[in-house]
């Protein structure tokens, strides 16, 4: 400090009353940012930590109400039998009945959801070139003997006596002989059981054999995932689903030329013949969210909505 001939004591400017509380003044606001994120920081973390526990140790944590309105409407479905038992947004029969793939191994039983037009077939010859036992459509004909056998049993359908017409309903039959003695040629070692996993009727008497406890079929394979996962499996017998997916249009426009020829097919449509690609779309075609429908036990009929 400096006094002048006044007596008047003066402070140098870079000490001034004005400098030092802007200083305070900016060390308080950052301190209490700091803190600010620091809370932040930490909250993120815990909430990162609490999600990537419950992914590792399948712990279930509190969910949004959308998903809770989802819970309350699938435990009024008079078809399930897991009602109150569990706060998974997973549908019930695939919490209880289903493992995760990452758990897979030898005790799952896998079921192959078969999606029209999507690969299913080519997926279905492959697992017959493994050896692996199928449980399909074929299982239950009744040119085999063996549908009303009140046992699961293993056969061999494409041994050299079975007929040369013989076929499975696939999408890729076709009823030219030629075209099936080469197919069933190469199809001798293809193993089945006796059951029909394609149609509800054939799926709860594949439960009622035990066909899923019997340990005798390597693969099921079925179009209805809802109902088959519902009923073939439960928490002491769980299964996985595997599944071949393809492009939305590219599937219907296939179903539509494919149907038109397949006389094999319990859908074959003739009629279809006489329409182009553009009507059967806009005032035939049904395939309104298949998947969906298929995944939740819905109808064709039936709507859909968000909580589905």
């Amino acid at each position: 400090t400096t006094r002048n001939k006044y007596n008047i004591t003066m402070i140098p400017r870079e000490t001034s009353y004005h400098t030092r509380p802007r200083k305070t003044t900016t060390a308080t606001t950052s301190t209490h940012h700091n803190r600010k994120y620091q809370k932040l920081r930490i909250s993120l973390a815990i909430l990162l930590t609490l999600s990537l526990l419950s992914i590792l140790l399948d712990i279930d944590l509190p969910l949004p109400s959308s998903r809770t309105s989802l819970r309350r409407s699938l435990q009024t479905a008079p078809k399930l039998r897991y009602l109150g038992r569990s706060h998974s947004a997973l549908l019930p029969y695939a919490h209880h009945n289903l493992r995760r793939i990452k758990l897979l191994d030898d005790s799952a039983t896998p079921l192959f959801w078969h999606i029209p037009k999507s690969g299913g077939t080519t997926a279905k010859r492959l697992y017959d070139c493994f050896g692996l036992t199928l449980a399909n459509r074929l299982g239950a004909d009744p040119r085999y003997g063996l549908h009303d056998k009140e046992e699961i049993v293993v056969f061999h359908p494409f041994d050299s006596s079975s007929s040369n017409n013989d076929n499975d309903g696939d999408d890729n039959a076709r009823e030219n002989s030629s075209s099936n003695n080469s197919n069933n040629s190469s199809r001798n070692n293809a193993k089945f059981v006796n059951v029909d996993t394609t149609t509800q009727e054939g799926i709860l008497r594949a439960e009622r054999l035990g066909l899923v406890p019997s340990r005798k079929a390597d693969i099921i394979f079925s179009s209805d995932v809802y109902f088959a996962s519902d009923h073939l499996f439960d928490e002491s017998h769980r299964g996985t689903i595997l599944a071949l997916f393809r492009q939305p249009i590219d599937r219907l426009v296939s179903k539509f030329y494919y149907l038109q020829t397949a006389t094999w097919e319990r859908t074959y449509r003739p009629e279809w013949k006489d329409m182009s690609l553009l009507e059967w779309a806009e005032k035939v075609n049904g395939d309104e969210n298949f998947l969906v429908k298929k995944i939740v036990g819905k109808k064709l009929r039936e709507e859909v909505d968000l909580g589905d």
